[in-house]
């Protein structure tokens, strides 16, 4: 019999609390391990698509080449150069932003429907509000931001001991930095959503299956070039 922090040791018959506490953290582990790794796959998947647009590769062969890229750069790179790489990459998403006020937008319609959601308790609508969810709040990025804060740390010469704990100073600038990220993160995502309906929505197009579908997105800013653009944002 295992005993508990407070001296209990579970009667005959009765159930063991740190077995079901172990039972709830290794099977959270396990759907945070499925979650990332079926996240992961559709991020390399997407990239691989876009990918192909552009290229007329298989996607299928774009896959693995981005996946051993990102293993190249993890191992012979640090987080600090790749965080500055993809931060300046990500000022094309607000070609979304500008795509938005191209596409003739119906504003009055998207404000009401902004401020006033209408919730349908339907599958497809459930569906895509796990989907919003999924795409916005990625399980691995939580790994991410911790491996950077301890590299960044390590930069400025802080020793394990020293890197334990954080100031007020410390922790008020980590909020500030999650805030306006999360801000713009929720700020090209509605504009992505906008732009969709503004677009491919208003001319019929209820459901986009393939990558070359969500590049028409962007055709009212970019024409032509709009698989370019896409393949970048």
């Amino acid at each position: 019999m295992c005993s508990v922090g407070n001296g209990h040791r579970p009667r005959p018959g009765e159930r063991d609390p740190t077995a079901l506490s172990a039972l709830v953290l290794w099977g959270a582990c396990l759907l945070l391990i499925v979650a990332n790794v079926i996240n992961i796959g559709a991020d390399l998947g997407g990239m691989a698509q876009a990918s192909e647009l552009v290229t007329g590769i298989n996607a299928l062969l774009w896959t693995p080449v981005y996946a051993g890229l990102i293993v190249v750069l993890l191992f012979w790179s640090s987080y600090r150069r790749i965080a500055r790489i993809f931060k300046w990459l990500t000022l094309v998403l607000f070609a979304y932003v500008a795509t938005a006020f191209l596409a003739q937008t119906d504003w009055k319609a998207a404000l009401a429907a902004t401020l006033l959601p209408r919730v349908h308790w339907s599958r497809d609508f459930l569906s895509l509000l796990v989907a919003i969810l999924g795409t916005t709040i990625s399980p691995y990025l939580f790994f991410w931001q911790a491996a950077e804060e301890v590299e960044e740390e390590r930069a400025m010469g802080k020793n394990a001991e020293q890197r334990k704990g954080a100031t007020d100073e410390e922790l008020r600038k980590q909020r500030t930095d999650v805030m306006t990220g999360m801000f713009f993160s929720n700020f090209i995502m509605y504009f992505i959503i906008l732009t969709t309906a503004a677009t491919l929505h208003a001319h019929g197009q209820t459901h986009i299956s393939t990558a070359r579908e969500a590049a028409e997105a962007l055709r009212p800013l970019a024409g032509d070039g709009a698989y370019w653009l896409f393949t970048l944002a």
